[in-house]
């Protein structure tokens, strides 16, 4: 996500723990790990957990992960309350419905894709499908040029000792 560095300083509190932390690598480590589609979705549920804390004098929790798995938005806390797991539950239930590209509610389907279920509008997918069938193209052009280029390889040895052999004989 290229927003995700707007919600860390609009939310310090949720990443304190992380100032100091020096144990081993950590999911969050590695960014929010979705797209940009739903930054709205978590703006607005980090607001709703960051509100819920500070009026109630509760404490905000860690906020260990937030990645797309089998489509979805997963938030991943570490001393959440039954509430706040409440509005998680229910961001991620959400996210569902909204594409995880582009953040449109019109027209979103979660499917299937090879090796990935993702949840895009209509729009986004068919410009997924251009991009993947694109990228598969250069893909197979790349490996073709590598096959011919090992193919010639191999005709130029197979051309010389056909070259050698047919000299040896010729002369004989």
């Amino acid at each position: 996500m290229k927003n995700q560095n707007e919600l860390v300083k609009k939310y310090p509190e949720f990443f304190e723990y992380l100032k100091d932390h020096k144990g081993p690598i950590i999911p969050i480590q590695f960014g929010f790990e979705c797209g940009d589609g739903w930054y709205w979705l978590i703006s607005n549920l980090m607001e709703s957990i960051h509100s819920h804390c500070k009026n109630n004098d509760k404490p905000i929790p860690e906020i260990l992960q937030i990645k797309e798995k089998y489509g979805g938005l997963r938030f991943y806390t570490g001393g959440t309350s039954e509430y706040i797991y409440g509005m998680i539950s229910f961001a991620e239930d959400l996210s569902y419905t909204i594409c995880e590209s582009c953040g449109t509610i019109e027209n979103v389907t979660t499917s299937q894709l090879p090796n990935w279920m993702i949840t895009l509008c209509d729009t986004c997918r068919k410009n997924r499908e251009k991009s993947r069938n694109l990228s598969y193209l250069k893909w197979r052009i790349k490996n073709i040029d590598l096959l011919l280029t090992l193919l010639s390889k191999k005709l130029k040895s197979i051309i010389k000792k056909w070259l050698v052999f047919w000299r040896k004989n010729s002369q004989e």
